[in-house]
């Protein structure tokens, strides 16, 4: 005689046993003591989680002859049913009897009266794989059931369903068990059935479960094979290719450290032993998210799949901020694995991109200040023989004031045109009214063609400080002279801003891309209300006058055409009683 299963060894028996699913347990006891039992049942839930066998339950109660210890599994009725031979039980897999025939037939059995027990209960699993013709005739029977009948129907997929069959019926939806429940649960038959499990072992069985109680069960069994008697964590990662927690965290030490070397050899590794990278990719976002929690909480017990000191060696010398962004990197990788030949290729830009987000952090922190200074004192070394009787101070202050709101003033002769004052914030944030400014000079055929231009340069491999920045904008809008990106970092959008990376991001993108444009970028957020209120303004008819923007290129132009005389610049904006002129020789 062929072994037991133990998914079948233990199944539940009664209502007791029943792990998780409190809620239907709770209810359908109540109906049976009560003599309130439905005519249709419908249970829903992710395969493993104990439909079946709650329908099997249900079976066995209502024919139970002792209703207030139902299912007592001692008379009659209730010891055929756990046999699987009472006539008044009939179990019908739709995944195999999904023609109307088969339905009819079952329709002209119903009629007839119970055998044995009480009621007569159909029992329909996969009940979504029925053809339309057989789910049209399921439900006739539905609406106008014989008295003495009970159909329980089960599915993982409710959505396929008649939603007339739904509305017919009584509905459960069966939830994912518990990992703890699951890893006390497979502790018990460790010891019933005389072999030795790691809880760390039954840890990893019930996350690789998902929540399937018989998932579990089937895992366990196959391991028990395999290790003879006694189960290790590190039987479970050999089995289904898996790494070990302290590996993981390893591999995140050495991507804050910048250590590419160790993290490809490590990747490389981890795919020859038959590790399941997308799987990697998902438990370091887990680890990270235990690694933030606890940073930010210091509870263990918010921890799901890391121990404290697991969680605190996994944070020590990263911020918040940066865990996050690996997180948002690992998320976004998570798409790529379904359209990509290669996982590892992808484990591994994802790994490069976690790196490459840690030297912004590291880089970018803070603005640039140290380019206002330079500006500021620029003027003056136009002309060193004139001689200004104010203070430093009040030219600095009055330069400033002239680029950045004065559109009529004569501009410096080593700043930008003043109607691009956007390119030179030195705070590296636009406004709202700056976004709208360029939303006002944009359309959607330029938008269009700059996606199309960028695409190739942002699907490729390449890797440089530019496009490592770009994978993480949208383009949101362009226009003749202006491309607006936006991003959820604010790090990226700061760069994006700054004053020289600004220069050097635009001729990238104009010698690469052919996008001749003043690049600008803006957080998703502020991007947002930017939106809203162009909208609103809009509709209300107070948008404001377009200011434009001029391109490097034709600053550059501009600056060779119009060379202003410094003598005639500063006498404009000192007066000329303030300024005083001396003569190339004088005294």
């Amino acid at each position: 005689m062929s072994r037991v299963a133990l998914y079948q060894k233990y199944r539940s028996s009664d209502f007791d046993e029943v792990i998780g699913q409190e809620y239907v347990v709770r209810s359908i006891r109540n109906a049976i003591r009560e003599g309130k039992v439905g005519h249709a049942y419908l249970f829903c839930g992710p395969r493993g989680t104990g439909k079946t066998t709650m329908a099997r339950l249900l079976a066995k109660s209502v024919n139970c002859e002792n209703p207030a210890e139902a299912p007592c599994g001692h008379c009659v009725n209730c010891i055929a049913a756990a046999e699987g031979t009472h006539p008044d039980i009939i179990e019908i897999n739709a995944a195999n009897e999904t023609h109307v025939e088969d339905i009819r037939d079952l329709i002209d059995r119903a009629r007839l009266a119970p055998m044995v027990g009480h009621h007569k209960i159909y029992i329909v699993d996969e009940v979504h794989q029925l053809s339309s013709s057989a789910a049209s005739a399921l439900l006739k029977t539905l609406e106008e059931p014989p008295s003495h009948v009970i159909f329980i129907l089960a599915t993982t997929d409710p959505q396929k369903l008649l939603p007339t069959i739904v509305s017919r019926c009584q509905r459960f939806d069966f939830s994912k068990v518990d990992r703890e429940k699951i890893k006390n649960h497979l502790l018990n038959i460790s010891d019933k059935e005389g072999f030795r499990l790691e809880p760390a072992a039954a840890e990893k069985i019930a996350e690789l479960a998902d929540g399937g109680m018989r998932d579990a069960l089937s895992i366990l069994e196959q391991t028990v094979s395999y290790a003879q008697g006694s189960i290790t964590e590190e039987d479970i990662n050999q089995i289904y290719g898996l790494s070990s927690t302290t590996q993981k965290i390893d591999l995140l030490k050495k991507i804050q450290s910048g250590d590419l070397a160790s993290v490809i050899e490590m990747i490389r590794s981890c795919e020859q032993r038959g590790i399941n990278l997308e799987r990697m990719n998902s438990e370091l976002i887990e680890i990270l998210r235990d690694t933030v929690l606890y940073k930010t909480t210091g509870k263990a017990s918010l921890l799901r799949v890391l121990t404290e000191d697991q969680a605190a060696a996994a944070g020590e010398g990263s911020t918040i901020k940066s865990l996050m962004k690996m997180i948002d990197a690992l998320m976004k990788a998570l798409d790529t694995y379904k359209i990509s030949q290669s996982q590892a290729s992808c484990f591994e830009i994802a790994c490069m991109n976690m790196m490459t987000l840690q030297e912004t952090e590291t880089e970018y922190t803070a603005p640039v200040r140290t380019v206002q200074p330079v500006k500021k004192q620029e003027p003056v070394k136009i002309v060193p023989e004139i001689k200004i009787e104010e203070p430093k101070q009040e030219l600095a202050e009055e330069s400033s004031y002239s680029g950045a709101e004065d559109d009529t003033a004569v501009p410096a002769a080593e700043s930008p045109a003043p109607v691009s004052a956007p390119a030179e914030a030195n705070d590296q944030e636009l406004s709202v009214e700056e976004v709208l400014n360029l939303l006002l000079q944009s359309d959607k055929q330029s938008k269009t063609e700059d996606q199309a231009k960028l695409a190739p340069l942002i699907n490729s491999m390449q890797m440089n400080r530019y496009l490592n920045n770009l994978r993480s904008c949208t383009v949101a809008a362009s226009g003749k002279n202006t491309i607006l990106f936006t991003s959820s970092m604010s790090a990226i959008v700061n760069r994006i801003n700054d004053a020289v990376y600004n220069r050097e991001l635009y001729e990238y993108l104009k010698n690469s891309a052919q996008i001749d444009k003043m690049p600008f970028a803006a957080e998703e957020k502020l991007y947002s209300e930017a939106v809203k209120e162009f909208i609103a303004r809009r509709k209300s008819g107070t948008l404001p006058e377009i200011r434009q923007i001029t391109r490097y290129s034709e600053e550059t132009e501009q600056e060779e055409d119009e060379k202003p005389d410094p003598e005639q610049q500063l006498i404009q904006l000192f007066g000329s009683d303030l300024v005083q002129i001396i003569e190339e020789g004088g005294k």
